[in-house]
């Protein structure tokens, strides 16, 4: 028992020591299965002018993205967002269509069919997806 009670000390000591954080913030960055919560280190990106394509964000580019677009990771599940909308544009005032992000497409209201998340609302223009808002639905 003596030395059981030093080495869980030791254990969880290193298991505390070696919880992932943020750099840029000092802060902790929580993680879902691997995957960041936090938009400054999400390595890919969908722009809402062309919501089928999963981009790869590229850190050393100081502009950053132009336009309307949602900053996560492709998983074998779809795509997992990390935060708000980012970007700028002019939103939709009327959005009842959707766009899934577990499949990438955009669903029309008139489908009667009923988001599941993770998924946008918004409206389906000829110039791809226009938001309603900045808000992601990720749990219903």
């Amino acid at each position: 028992m003596k030395t059981f009670v030093p080495a869980l000390a030791l254990l969880l000591a290193f298991g505390c020591a070696s919880t992932p954080t943020n750099n840029e913030t000092g802060g902790a960055s929580a993680t879902v299965a691997g995957l960041t919560t936090n938009p400054k280190n999400a390595p890919e990106y969908i722009l809402l002018s062309a919501p089928n394509q999963v981009r790869e964000y590229d850190f050393g580019n100081s502009l950053g993205v132009r336009g309307f677009h949602i900053r996560g990771t492709m998983t074998n599940r779809g795509f997992y967002p990390a935060g708000e909308i980012q970007g700028a544009g002019k939103f939709c005032t009327d959005g009842k269509d959707w766009l899934s992000l577990s499949d990438l497409k955009i669903h029309n209201a008139s489908d009667g069919k009923t988001p599941s998340a993770p998924y946008i609302l918004g409206c389906a223009t000829s110039a791809g997806f226009q938001p309603a808002s900045r808000q992601v639905v990720v749990a219903q």
